[in-house]
């Protein structure tokens, strides 16, 4: 009895982290210690230095295969114009401009990333662009003075050159010295031919070539060019810190062969050059980074690591004893602390020494701590959508959840004067990428006296602003004004863009919000039909200073036409009523009155056509058979009612499926390792912010946790039901870091995939 109570006190004191205190302080500290650093640091720098590297050069291959898709299209453009054989032919200038003008500007509208296209038949003295024909010298001093052509040089060229080449136009202006320049692009044709007649050029602007590499490596603290397969640089672009003499830094790296990633001196730095070949267009695509910034990471870890074990070694040999009596006393009340029933891990602890309680209930704890901020920082950007959204939809919405959702996503509404404003690009058809960089750049205005919030609308070519006033400004139109112009020149600044703005009226609360916004929309959709000026207001719309035979109800009319097309019941009932008394108050000829009444009538029928709507185009003879101002009041609320509610119909239908597509698309392709969000918003013309917020909407996780449960569910899927490899589910399910995945996996599932096979298995 004694001897199994001598035992099981041994035993406990043993378990004591007190003891292995102790014994850890002389022991771990010994040779074993260094040998298990020397090897943790092999597996963990080394293996991270050459993850780094691997990640890069994948980047890189990304950045290439884009160019080269993009020379491609360049290529397809000349071999269909080599075909052209009537624009070799003839010997009329004015036909072959009528052949080759509008086909390049097509070209040109089809291929945003082309600046221009040029046609020059050799031995003449014209040159077709895609906006006209010109003399050659007008062309060189005067369309493109900007570029330093080289006249004689370049000249010759186009009447010489016989096989595909690009040049670097260099920028020469003197009004904005830091313009970007040209890569032009100069190919014989027809194309293949022995004896070419002319020669095309197209140029891309040195921006199109950095933005690739921007969007997909981000912000590189380095350098980085693309070499012609002359090694002659086409586009560089340097961010270093450090005082690199670049011309022998280029010399270098243009000796530099082959594909992969190399280390490279030049001058007194060391650079770790990552470099690809494209067999496509016999470019290279070299990023040069100062090796100590290339491997931070991996220098941070080993430093970290070296004195750690400097520091345990030194502190173990000389205080064995005396740190082991002192580090269980704060531990012990620790573990007093931690084993409190509100921080209780859920695991069980049997068996587990008290410091890997503590550790394991504090990360536990810091975990879940740092997964809520993750989700509410996560979700923001999404309330504050919601929030905005809300404030336009005016009195319909809920008073409660639009105070809820203003409290949540920290927009202040707490000003005195409130209005809107519907904002467009001035081209002609802007895309969905447009207006998502344009819908970035504003979404939090700041300016004396206010502040405005920016948002995108769904299946509309416009973002809408709402402003808030911290004071009812003495003269409103002016103060709107003003904010216009700020925002215009904002946008032409940081964007290069012009815009069309629609300015509504000022309003002293948020319940009239909504009404602002149609009247904004209102007064854009009036400016770009009329092409007036490109800021409008919608007390504008009345037509002041212009010659009326009759008063006309503009500003009611174009209220109502787009409170329709927003499918605002509300709103566009209010607007029949005042539309009714603006022609009861204000005309007394019922022969006008009934011309009024036609003329609304004529823009319903527009609207409808517009819409695709001619389920309620039967409807119109209803409206027109009318004895009396009450009669045609009545009937236009009636077949308003009809319109709101199928517009709502069709919105919901049209969101519905294009769900549908988007959803379908993701499931399809989710496979795909080069699937992001860009390409989806590409594919489906939207921008990233758009589509970010509709996927989380609709399927209330966001874009990569939905991609991440479709990758993780088809894994686990081939793990029960086929016997492939580990590495290959993994990069069949679109991943490309294995154990990347297999620390996901086992976060999400709480065992490795392997472990997860063999469970699956023996059930």
């Amino acid at each position: 009895m004694f001897t199994e109570r001598g035992m099981a006190s041994m035993r406990k004191r043993t378990n004591s982290l007190f003891y292995k205190l102790f014994l850890s302080y002389i022991v771990i500290f010994a040779i074993p210690l260094i040998i298990l650093i020397g090897v943790f640091y092999f597996v963990n720098v080394v293996s991270y230095q050459r993850e780094i590297a691997d990640s890069n050069l994948a980047k890189l291959t990304q950045v290439r295969d884009q160019i080269d898709l993009e020379l491609k299209s360049i290529r397809e453009i000349i071999y269909h114009i080599s075909a052209e054989s009537d624009i070799y032919s003839t010997t009329d200038s004015a036909k072959r401009e009528g052949l080759l003008v509008p086909q390049m500007a097509a070209y040109v509208e089809h291929y945003p990333f082309i600046n221009d296209l040029m046609f020059y038949y050799r031995g003449d003295t014209k040159i077709y662009l895609n906006s006209g024909r010109y003399a050659y010298d007008y062309f060189e001093y005067e369309l493109k003075k900007d570029f330093d052509w080289t006249k004689a040089s370049f000249f010759r060229e186009l009447n010489a050159v016989s096989a595909p080449k690009a040049k670097r136009i260099e920028n020469k202006s003197s009004i904005d010295p830091s313009g970007e320049s040209k890569i032009a692009f100069l190919y014989p044709v027809p194309y293949l031919n022995k004896f070419p007649q002319a020669t095309i050029l197209a140029t891309m602007s040195e921006s199109e070539f950095l933005s690739k590499f921007s969007n997909i490596l981000g912000d590189i603290p380095g350098y980085l060019a693309i070499y012609d397969n002359y090694y002659s640089p086409l586009v560089s672009f340097n961010h270093m810190d450090e005082s690199a003499q670049l011309n022998t830094l280029d010399e270098d790296l243009q000796s530099v062969k082959g594909t992969g990633v190399f280390s490279v001196r030049s001058g007194h730095i060391d650079f770790v050059v990552t470099r690809m070949f494209s067999e496509e267009s016999n470019w290279s695509y070299v990023i040069a980074m100062p090796e100590h910034v290339f491997y931070e990471r991996a220098y941070r870890m080993r430093s970290a690591i070296i004195g750690i074990s400097l520091f345990l070694l030194v502190v173990g040999v000389v205080g064995a004893f005396l740190l082991s009596s002192r580090s269980y006393k704060p531990i012990r009340a620790l573990l007093a602390y931690f084993t409190k029933p509100e921080y209780r891990p859920d695991d069980d602890t049997q068996g587990k020494n008290e410091l890997e309680i503590i550790r394991y209930t504090f990360d536990n704890t810091l975990q879940k701590h740092q997964e809520v901020l993750v989700r509410m920082n996560a979700q923001r950007p999404f309330i504050k959508d919601q929030c905005l959204l809300t404030l336009l939809k005016g009195r319909t919405a809920d008073p409660n959840e639009r105070d809820y959702l203003i409290a949540c996503s920290n927009v202040m509404m707490d000003g005195e004067a409130f209005f809107c404003m519907a904002i467009s690009s001035q081209q002609p058809h802007a895309a969905g990428a447009d207006l998502g960089r344009l819908v970035v750049l504003l979404e939090t205005m700041t300016f004396v006296g206010g502040w405005g919030y920016g948002v995108e609308l769904a299946n509309e070519p416009y973002i809408v602003m709402i402003f808030v006033l911290k004071d009812m400004p003495e003269d409103g139109v002016r103060k709107r004004l003003d904010i216009a112009n700020s925002v215009s020149a904002l946008a032409e600044e940081e964007l290069g863009v012009g815009l069309a703005i629609g300015i509504g009226k000022l309003y002293p609360d948020l319940d009239h919000i909504g009404s602002s916004h149609l009247e904004a929309s209102a007064a854009l959709f009036d400016n770009q039909l009329n092409a007036k000026r490109s800021i409008h207001l919608y007390e504008d719309l009345d037509g002041s200073g212009q010659l009326q035979a009759q008063w006309h109800p503009m500003k009611e009319l174009a209220l109502y036409i787009q409170s329709l097309k927003q499918g605002d019941e509300a709103v566009a009932l209010e607007t029949v009523k005042l539309l009714i008394e603006q022609m009861t108050s204000r005309t007394t000829s019922f022969l006008f009155v009934r011309c009024l009444c036609f003329d609304v009538v004529n823009h319903i029928m527009k609207t409808l056509q517009s819409m695709n709507g001619h389920s309620l185009l039967s409807d119109i003879r209803e409206l027109l058979q009318f004895n009396s101002l009450q009669e045609f009041q009545s009937s236009l609320e009636d077949f308003t009612r009809r319109f709101c509610k199928q517009v709502k119909e069709y919105k919901d239908k049209m969101r519905i499926e294009q769900k549908n597509s988007i959803i379908s698309y993701i499931q399809t392709n989710f496979k795909d390792s080069q699937l992001s969000l860009e390409r989806i918003a590409e594919r489906f013309g939207l921008s990233t912010t758009y589509l970010s917020r509709f996927i989380k909407e609709e399927t209330g996780v966001t874009f990569i946790d939905f991609l991440s449960n479709l990758r993780m569910n088809e894994a686990k899927l081939q793990l029960q039901k086929t016997d492939k490899l580990i590495q290959d589910i993994v990069m069949d399910v679109g991943y490309l870091n294995v154990p990347s995945f297999v620390r996901k996996f086992k976060a999400a599932e709480g065992v490795t995939p392997g472990q997860y096979r063999d469970l699956v298995g023996n059930s």
